[in-house]
């Protein structure tokens, strides 16, 4: 009996299958005698008799049939097996018990009947069963071995792929979603490796299908020699197949390269030869976060799709290294191509350098100025990319053949890309070939054409994108506006969101590299009928004729694109994209306006959390009109002593006793035009035109001149103040810090300074420096904000932190949020194992002190306790005698914070 295992699977127990036989009948005694024997009787005489399944039941230790169906006897044309050992009855020439008996998985199961199904092929019938294998309790009290078999002769050839003896397309993509539902009941790993049989459409045209079939064959027996217990594999099409792996992508990936060292080592008897390989992609099912089948599928077929490519490539470079001379008669052959769809491609290029595929042969056609231009062999050239790629700089070899590939492969429709070429004089040309793919009825590439545009020849190109600058810009919105007056036209600027953090951890050479790969993405996605310029830094235009929305639809596949991790040269990077839009007449009337009013809008996506598109609008225009007023009112304040600005003071208490402690110094900003406004608005204005350095310092001088009056009353009380990242850039600030609390003589522990988490998480040496010596004043370091930014408990490790300072976010929903009452446990209890104290912000009401106060934190703030005042209500409502709680909730929000 040839065993063939489809994956065994124990505690599943199919419909159909003997399910927990009991066959214990107790010795028979009293008045139950008769009955016992009549149900015995009636179980095997009738039930299992009659059954049109095989069942047979085995001695544990002896291997030795106890009883055999009526059914099975026929089946294997046996007369009396019982009393004889089960495999030298139902194998042949076996002298021991089988390789693939389940007895010893049923026997170190821990299940109180443990069950298994696996299939095999008989030897002696020459039939396929699949077998349901259980313990039961045997007649005698014993534990025995039960066994039914069902014939699924037929469902097997009807569920099996006649070529490799895989699972056919339909049984395959069942069994795959059994094991998917399976793996992740379990938390069980599992990998699907799809794999795509190399060149075999060459073989068939040269040797013929047999030898096809024979590739084929040879390929899929080979990779199932991997297979393990739960392993299995079934194919999807003519040459694609789809491994399932019980096991990691690691593992996985071992076997398949196993299976492709072993072809590697095959021979074929044709002549010429051709090589057995294959390319794959692994995709592994995540349990936490499971996926359809079809996209696990669709995951591995992308992953097997790039190795594919760098397959063709590498295929194509060959030809190119070992190309000494072209076909001189492939000149005189006519060039043949669909004429009718010819135009289609055409018409939506220029007439600098045509070019045409006919892609049914993959012969080109250049253009007579690009022959002369770069000493092509002809007009009509085959196997383009080994002639027209040993012109390609070696630099840009790479993207000009995967490009191709892509088109090749009909995985794109749309060519885009830039490389400099080799001219006939010597030099390098920057080039960028731009092109249309046209697919026949039966959706096969047919027709590719298009054209080399020689950026050489063009004036006003810059140099790093090979875009059009923002000189062609200008000249070509303004020509667009003049020649079709009242005809809307669509402008986005695109920016790239903090690129300075790309340029700080690496250089501006890697920024640099990050602004092109950008650039030709937003060439790639931009309308064809639109067109890309790089204007200054890392901004772009993209214009097109109609309107926004169009280019609104672009963005999104932008934001797309870039919504993940990229890597460039070992180095990997994350960025976004912000855009504005404005549209011709409807949001402005002139050149000027058009462009001022699109950069209006992508000022506001920036300033109001990045990563979006934003179409302009006259509220955005009236908000930046303010934005300008409040500006220049700010600056017109600090030069005048500081006019309008006030501080006012919040306090902070005891965690345990509510008893005052300290205050946070706040800053509040009032001016004649707009009234009093919120902090957060005026202190990103601060911060952005650089006035937060002398504000700040101001505050700092008011603050620490207010403790060392209310440290008369309470020798313990504690300012706080909080620092701009602005000032933390400042060479005077700890000098600055030295001189006021000189000034003042107020001790320094009667001080802390408030920076954000962020900060923190920095990790370069003028960062720590800074730390180091504000704590060499005496004055202590809070941490503002925490739980807010990207480090999260990670900083706590190495923080020069004295307090930490959990933001207001974690209270808001403490009362039916059980992760943010673990989170404030899980900090205080690792702030005090290092010696950090914990303040908890924002409490309002009674119910969310009476939560915290029992996690250990030191202090707390938060509405309950005070709202920022004033410091003469300060005084009077924290500092007089007996006064220690103030405030109380009420329905107004939580407080601003400067």
């Amino acid at each position: 009996m040839t065993e063939e295992p489809q994956g065994r699977e124990e505690g599943f127990r199919p419909h159909g299958a003997l399910n927990e036989p009991r066959l214990r009948c107790g010795e028979p005694s009293d008045s139950r005698d008769v009955e016992g024997a009549d149900l015995r009787s009636f179980v095997f005489d009738t039930v299992l008799e009659s059954m049109r399944t095989s069942i047979y039941v085995t001695d544990l230790e002896t291997d030795e049939i106890l009883y055999m169906n009526g059914f099975m006897k026929h089946d294997y044309g046996i007369e009396d097996p019982e009393g004889q050992v089960c495999w030298r009855v139902l194998q042949s020439g076996l002298n021991e018990r089988c390789e693939f008996c389940p007895v010893e998985t049923l026997l170190r199961s821990s299940e109180e009947t443990p069950f298994v199904q696996w299939d095999e092929e008989s030897s002696v019938t020459g039939r396929t069963y699949r077998n349901y294998d259980s313990l039961v309790t045997w007649i005698d009290g014993r534990r025995v071995h039960l066994q039914q078999s069902v014939d699924v002769t037929a469902l097997v050839s009807a569920n099996t792929d006649e070529l490799t003896g895989l699972l056919s397309r339909r049984a395959g993509k069942e069994q795959l979603g059994l094991a998917l539902a399976a793996a992740s009941a379990s938390s069980a790993p599992l990998s699907v490796a799809l794999f795509d049989i190399n060149r075999l459409k060459d073989v068939n045209d040269r040797h013929g299908h047999a030898e096809g079939d024979h590739l084929i064959r040879t390929i899929a027996q080979t990779v199932r020699r991997e297979f393990e217990e739960g392993d299995f594999g079934f194919r999807l099409s003519g040459d694609e197949f789809v491994c399932v792996f019980a096991c990691g992508s690691r593992s996985a990936r071992t076997k398949m390269e196993r299976a492709r060292a072993t072809l590697a080592g095959l021979v074929p008897s044709v002549d010429p030869p051709y090589e057995f390989g294959f390319c794959y992609g692994i995709a592994e099912a995540d349990p936490e976060a499971p996926l359809e089948l079809y996209e696990l599928l669709a995951q591995a077929d992308q992953r097997m799709y790039v190795e594919k490519r760098r397959f063709h490539i590498d295929h194509n470079l060959e030809a190119l290294e070992e190309q000494t001379a072209f076909r001189q008669e492939s000149a005189s052959e006519e060039f043949a191509y669909e004429s009718d769809r010819l135009y289609d491609a055409l018409v939506e290029s220029t007439d600098d350098y045509l070019y045409v595929c006919n892609m049914k042969t993959g012969v080109f056609r250049y253009p007579r100025a690009m022959v002369d231009e770069f000493g092509l062999p002809s007009e009509v050239v085959e196997n383009a990319a080994a002639v027209w790629g040993a012109k390609v700089h070696e630099d840009d070899r790479q993207a000009f053949l995967e490009s191709n590939q892509e088109i090749v492969d009909g995985r794109a429709t749309r060519h885009w890309v830039e490389y400099r070429a080799l001219n006939r004089k010597g030099e390098w040309v920057r080039l960028r070939c731009r092109g249309r793919l046209i697919l026949d009825e039966k959706g096969k590439p047919s027709l590719f054409a298009g054209f080399i545009a020689n950026l050489g020849k063009k004036s006003k190109v810059d140099p790093l994108t090979g875009l059009f600058n923002k000189f062609e810009f200008e000249d070509v919105v303004r020509l667009g506006l003049e020649e079709a007056p009242g005809e809307p036209v669509g402008l986005m600027v695109v920016g790239i969101d903090d690129l300075r953090h790309i340029n700080d951890r690496y250089d501006r050479a890697f920024g640099d590299e990050v602004i092109r790969i950008v650039a030709h993405r937003i060439q790639s996605s931009a309308p064809e009928t639109a067109r890309v310029f790089r204007l200054d830094g890392d901004e772009f235009a993209v214009v097109a004729p109609g309107g926004a929305e169009e280019l609104r639809s672009m963005y999104a596949a932008l934001n797309g694109a870039f919504d993940r991790q990229h890597e460039h040269e070992g180095k990997k990077f994350y960025c976004t994209l912000s855009a504005g839009c404005a549209c011709y007449p409807r949001d402005a009337a002139t050149y000027e306006d058009l462009v001022k009013r699109a950069n209006y809008a992508l000022e506001y996506a920036k300033g109001h959390g990045k990563k979006r598109c934003t179409n302009f609008s006259f509220d955005i225009l009236k908000e930046r009109t303010r934005t300008l007023e409040l500006n220049e009112l700010l600056r017109e304040s600090v030069e005048h002593g500081f006019d309008g600005f006030s501080v006012c003071y919040q306090p902070q208490v005891d965690a345990k006793t509510g008893k005052i402690v300290g205050a946070e110094a706040l800053a509040r900003w009032h001016c004649d035009a707009y009234g009093d406004l919120s902090p957060i608005e005026f202190i990103p204005l601060l911060e952005q035109s650089g006035l937060i350095v002398p504000v700040g310092r101001w505050v700092l001088g008011e603050a620490v001149a207010m403790c060392k009056r209310w440290s008369a009353l309470d020798p313990s009380f504690v300012m706080s103040v909080n620092l701009s990242y602005r000032q933390l850039d400042e060479e005077s600030l700890v000098q600055d810090i030295h001189d006021l609390l000189g000034d003042v003589a107020l001790p320094a522990d009667n001080l802390v300074v408030e920076m954000t988490e962020s900060y923190f998480a920095q990790e370069d040496a003028a960062a720590q420096r800074l730390f180091d010596e504000i704590r060499q004043l005496g004055v202590r370091v809070a941490m503002d904000d925490f739980g807010t930014g990207y480090s999260a408990l990670g900083v706590l490790k190495s923080s020069p932190a004295d307090i930490v300072k959990i933001d207001r976010t974690f209270i808001r929903d403490i009362q039916k949020s059980t992760f943010d009452a673990t989170f404030i446990r899980f900090v205080v209890a690792l702030c005090h194992d290092v010696g950090i104290l914990v303040c908890l912000e924002g409490v309002e009401t009674d119910d969310e002190y009476e939560i915290v106060n029992g996690m250990g934190l030191d202090f707390i703030q938060g509405f309950l306790f005070g709202r920022p005042v004033p410091p003469e209500e300060f005084e009077q409502a924290f500092l007089a005698e007996g006064e220690r709680r103030s405030g109380g909730c009420d329905s107004e929000p939580a407080e601003e914070r400067a």
